[in-house]
């Protein structure tokens, strides 16, 4: 039978976004049936033998949170960092890699001061590289599930990570030069945008993660489904919403106003690098992980995708504004 709209059920237990810690908490900490995080079908904790009529107090759920890895009630998870495991070492190095490489786009970025929209690109960077570094913490296995700094970080992660779709919607709108880039008129929408998509998601995912209040409180009948209308729309729907609309509102600029080809060839392949990354991420992931014991999921390949859809984006940003730094080559301005 299908899940509810607005479940995570599935999608917990097939993948480590940091969405699912917060569910994790909120079951773990408020007297749930924890055979939904600690599953005896799961390979990491068949050996702790929790039922449904344990409490968190017993040694062996207190040995099983020890141990839990991102995800909820995953047949396959990688193990807590330093509890017969290093955790996620793939998706540390490539997030590590990633920050860098965000790094440097943007200081590339802050170098062509004549580029049109180089202000929003860059903070567009530098967000992407703080989603990065915050996934290097909390989708990695190394904080301690059910605890309040994986909560108040997968919260931050969250919200950012909502933020950051509606910077790169921006981005397209402010390409149109419906207002002049860089300017007031540019930077304060920007901005306040930027604040009221972050603050209600702050806000969201700490309900979810501390139940704040009912409004945001799994469903005790169906808690396998780790149901949220609010965050679903907020973390799933409106990203591809807007990564759509980026899409379609570039590539109308790019080939029917300026008739370029070059950069329209750019985006389609951050597109399509993008979207590789969604379907790895969510479907090789309990594949991967079962195939290396453990040790792997598809997060390191998702972020590795994304990063280079992210390169993509800028050498797209780059041959649209040639001709604002024509005495420069496309490809010397990297020196």
């Amino acid at each position: 039978m299908p899940e509810p709209f607005g479940s995570f059920g599935w999608i917990c237990r097939h993948t480590v976004l940091p969405q699912c810690n917060l569910f994790f908490a909120q079951l773990y900490n408020h007297d749930s049936d924890l055979t939904t995080l600690f599953p005896s079908s799961s390979l990491l904790y068949s050996d702790y033998n929790v039922t449904s009529t344990s409490v968190t107090d017993d040694t062996n759920v207190m040995a099983a949170r020890s141990v839990a890895g991102t995800g909820v009630g995953a047949s396959c998870e990688i193990a807590r960092a330093g509890h017969g495991s290093k955790g996620d070492i793939a998706l540390m190095v490539v997030s590590a890699l990633s920050l860098l490489i965000a790094a440097a786009l943007a200081a590339h970025a802050t170098k062509r001061r004549a580029a049109v929209g180089r202000v929003e690109l860059r903070t567009l960077f530098v967000l992407y590289g703080v989603l990065c570094a915050l996934q290097l913490v909390d989708m990695s296995s190394v904080l301690e599930q059910g605890s309040t700094g994986i909560i108040i970080v997968s919260a931050i992660h969250t919200a950012l990570f909502v933020t950051f779709f509606w910077l790169l919607l921006a981005n397209a709108v402010i390409a149109t030069q419906v207002v002049e880039d860089g300017t007031p008129a540019a930077l304060v929408p920007l901005s306040l945008g930027a604040v009221l998509f972050f603050v209600p998601t702050l806000y969201v995912a700490l309900s979810v993660g501390f139940r704040w209040n009912t409004v945001f409180q799994i469903s005790s009948t169906d808690p396998a489904d780790l149901k949220s209308t609010a965050l679903f729309v907020l973390t799933l729907l409106w990203p591809a919403l807007a990564a759509l609309i980026y899409v379609a509102l570039m590539l109308y600029i790019i080939v029917f106003y300026l008739a370029e080809v070059k950069p329209a060839v750019f985006l389609v392949g951050a597109a399509a690098l993008f979207i590789g990354a969604q379907v790895i991420f969510f479907l090789v992931a309990q594949p991967l992980c079962n195939a290396s014991n453990g040790k792997l999921n598809s997060a390191f390949i998702s972020t590795l995708l994304d990063t280079l859809a992210m390169i993509a984006l800028h050498f797209a940003w780059i041959a649209i504004t040639e001709e604002d730094w024509a005495e420069e080559g496309p490809y010397d301005a990297w020196a």
